[in-house]
């Protein structure tokens, strides 16, 4: 038995190797740039340490470190520190707003790109600009019932004045349950959006919820397939990641080097003419510099997982093409033997 599942990753290699090879530093830059958007970058950090930070606050009103609020600056009170941290925020939510709708415009035209091989950005973002906001839409609003759903029992608890015994606490323990796995349906929902209707969407001409109720049969048909899938682009995108981040931290450890001597040529011209490193010049100097770090680990990043997204793009092509083939968007990159056969009675 042949699983089709496992038949799209060789066909998946094969579709990357010929699209970015030979080497072309201009496909590869629009690749990395899509790829920046619609792999992400990922972070190892956590906010759950930031209550470990070692910062204590005194009970004096001073801030952490014990430095009174009389000895600060004037200008700087209270009130104005929460002013900043709310419009930092705000800041904070727009960019990510519009990060996120420009990842979901990408998603069409990262599609359109390795179907065609024409690598472009500007014009099929114009073209794809409407469906990638009503996808924008659709993810916003499934991650908000799930928020809704799930907040509506905490809400009961706060609003309804029930106290906190232990009793409520014992039957909290299965909404946790239910939370991650409420949690986990909406990651796979996500991800089978982006990578099955998404194509779906340019393939017929349809919208969201049109182009899944056009799936779901598929999946329906090739449950186990589509299982397989689901399991393996688990695995293999754990490891994944993994490479991609060590190949990532040995060649931003090679492209530090020259930010290290450059870093201390500023230190040491800072001493020399009496400057400390935290006075104006020096934190422009090395604020500068620390800035084009991250610019330069952000394009290194974005360029060592650009395969590896672009791989993942192309097994969900392939698989979807496998399994209805008016769905199949990658019928000219398959070898004869992997054409899928067409749909209808086999002729005697």
């Amino acid at each position: 038995m042949s699983w089709k599942a496992i038949d799209a990753l060789d066909d998946a290699r094969d579709a990357t190797g010929s699209l970015l090879l030979p080497f072309d530093l201009g496909r590869w830059a629009r690749l990395a740039l899509i790829a920046l958007f619609v792999g992400g970058l990922g972070s190892g950090g956590s906010a759950g340490n930031a209550g470990n930070s070692g910062f204590t606050v005194p009970a004096d009103g001073g801030f952490p470190g014990n430095v009174p609020i009389d000895s600060l600056p004037g200008f700087v009170t209270p009130g104005r520190v929460f002013a900043l941290i709310v419009a930092l925020a705000f800041i904070a939510l727009v960019i990510g707003l519009i990060w996120s709708i420009i990842a979901s415009v990408m998603q069409f035209v990262f599609v359109d790109a390795v179907t065609s091989k024409d690598v472009r950005i500007r014009k099929p973002f114009r073209e794809r600009l409407g469906l990638g906001l009503r996808l924008f839409v659709f993810q916003i609003g499934l991650v908000i019932a799930v928020l809704l759903l799930l907040g509506l029992p905490l809400a009961a608890v706060v609003l309804g004045g029930i106290n906190l015994d232990g009793t409520v606490f014992l039957l909290a323990i299965p909404l946790v349950f239910l939370a991650i796995l409420v949690f986990l349906v909406l990651a796979i929902a996500l991800q089978l959006t982006t990578d099955f209707v998404v194509p779906t969407m340019i393939a017929e001409d349809r919208q969201v919820i049109d182009s899944w109720r056009r799936v779901v049969p598929v999946f329906r048909a090739e449950f186990s397939e589509f299982g397989l899938y689901i399991v393996l682009r688990f695995v293999l995108g754990i490891l994944a990641g993994i490479a991609i981040g060590v190949a990532a931290a040995l060649v931003l450890l090679v492209v530090a080097i020259p930010f290290a001597i450059v870093g201390g040529a500023i230190v040491l011209a800072l001493a020399g003419a009496q400057l400390s490193v935290f006075s104006p010049v020096g934190l422009v100097l090395l604020g500068a510099l620390g800035v084009l770090f991250v610019l330069t680990a952000i394009v290194v990043s974005a360029f060592v997982q650009m395969p590896v997204v672009t791989f993942f793009r192309y097994y969900s092509l392939f698989l979807l093409g496998s399994t209805d083939e008016s769905l199949d968007l990658v019928s000219g990159f398959r070898s004869e033997d992997d054409t899928p056969a067409p749909e209808g009675p086999t002729p005697a």
